[in-house]
């Protein structure tokens, strides 16, 4: 009888899990995609909708497409609980899937009303209602202070991940680099000093000091601020309050919000005490040896990113295939910093940083050969329903960059 696999979550981990489960068990065993949604977030669009005004469309393609297209099954249900020692997925319709091996990639919940007032004052860019919501705001900002930053992370202690505050700051200089352009194409650009704030003592602590320089000139060159060690307590109409006790006016404040997970994890008993979802290196779950996490739902995500969901993808999956007896090369667990930052006039900045692993490589591409990294990879994507760039382009690009630091 064929084995049953259950992937959680359609977003860039579940979709890479159950991709490379066709290319290494075809069907020889049940693949089955759960989510609440009929769509996949290409989230790296999502600020070309929030300030560029894309329909938000074009940072989705349809999910039940990707999963017909590898013959697998979707069902569009919410997960309300998991018994990990009957083997028993639990759905908020009233169904029970049963499974021989469990995937979670279901993401993070986003707390946004862990910020008060933000409902009423404050703005984002992190999913496909917030995006589309900052857009509408922008085309009657007047001006004022603007300020953008994230929230602290939270992370447990069963795993070796880094300690970070932040859980992912490229999204923060992607929107503050975008936006000064276009409020200076308003002509309010001076009566609307752009600020970056960050609960860490450094913005992005996640890189090295070559890479923070390097962006660090750039928020010079183009008149952007930054404050430290800021934590978002409130908002009002006026103002940003953070929790020491200060507060700075701004008129549009965007905030990253803190990344908590689903409640059925927690109360399911497979989360950490900050109740992210604990595994070793081959993103096997500490204690119950069928379940697999992927993606920002686990500890070993830090920061949450999607490059880092996409490597243990590949891992669970090969894992997976190996333990049903289909021989594949696991890959080391080998995290890296991988985002790319649109900018003005066709220019970006990607960033490619090991050394928060113990690595030593922590370099940028600037200019229109980064914005076209970006466009090309965007554009593949969605194109190919979920699949990545061929190996072989990150493994150039990581020689291009060890010579380029060598030089």
């Amino acid at each position: 009888m064929k084995k049953r696999i259950l992937i959680i979550g359609g977003g860039f981990g579940g979709i890479t899990t159950m991709h490379a489960l066709k290319k290494q068990l075809g069907h020889k065993a049940e693949v089955v995609l759960i989510d609440y949604r009929d769509n996949t977030l290409n989230k790296p669009r999502l600020p070309d909708v929030a300030l560029k005004g894309e329909t938000v469309e074009h940072a989705r393609f349809l999910m039940r497409n990707a999963v017909k297209h590898d013959g697998y099954l979707l069902i569009q249900e919410t997960v309300i609980k998991i018994d990990p020692k009957e083997k028993k997925v639990y759905l908020e319709e009233g169904g029970i899937e049963h499974y021989d091996y469990l995937v979670l990639a279901p993401g993070v919940q986003k707390h946004y009303s862990g910020i008060e007032g933000f409902r009423e004052y404050g703005f984002s860019v992190c999913d496909d209602v917030q995006a589309p919501r900052l857009w509408r705001k922008l085309q009657t900002f007047k001006g004022g202070p603007v300020f953008i930053g994230s929230m602290p992370y939270k992370s447990g202690n069963r795993v070796n991940a880094p300690k970070l505050l932040a859980p992912c700051e490229g999204p923060v200089g992607e929107v503050m680099f975008m936006l000064k352009e276009i409020l200076v194409k308003k002509g309010i650009g001076d009566s609307s000093p752009v600020t970056a704030f960050s609960p860490a003592k450094v913005f992005f602590e996640d890189v090295g000091d070559k890479v923070r320089n390097s962006v660090g000139e750039i928020m010079k060159k183009e008149g952007i601020g930054l404050i430290t060690e800021k934590t978002v307590k409130k908002l009002d109409a006026e103002n940003i309050y953070f929790t020491d006790g200060t507060s700075e006016k701004c008129a549009l404040p965007i905030i990253l919000p803190e990344y908590k997970p689903y409640d059925f994890i927690v109360d399911s008993g497979l989360g950490d005490e900050a109740g992210f979802v604990p595994t070793d290196n081959q993103m096997r779950h500490l204690d119950f040896p069928h379940i697999f996490a992927v993606g920002d739902a686990t500890s070993l995500s830090v920061p949450k990113l999607g490059h880092i969901a996409v490597i243990q993808g590949e891992i669970a999956a090969k894992t997976i295939a190996n333990e049903l007896g289909f021989k594949a090369d696991i890959p080391k667990f080998e995290p890296a910093i991988l985002c790319i930052m649109e900018r003005a006039n066709m220019q970006a900045t990607m960033i490619y940083s090991n050394v928060l692993y113990g690595g030593k490589l922590d370099e940028t591409i600037n200019g229109p050969i980064a914005f076209g990294m970006k466009w090309s990879f965007d554009f593949y994507y969605n194109f190919t329903r979920g699949h990545m760039p061929p190996e072989f382009a990150e493994k150039l690009l990581v020689n291009h960059l060890n010579n380029k630091a060598k030089s």
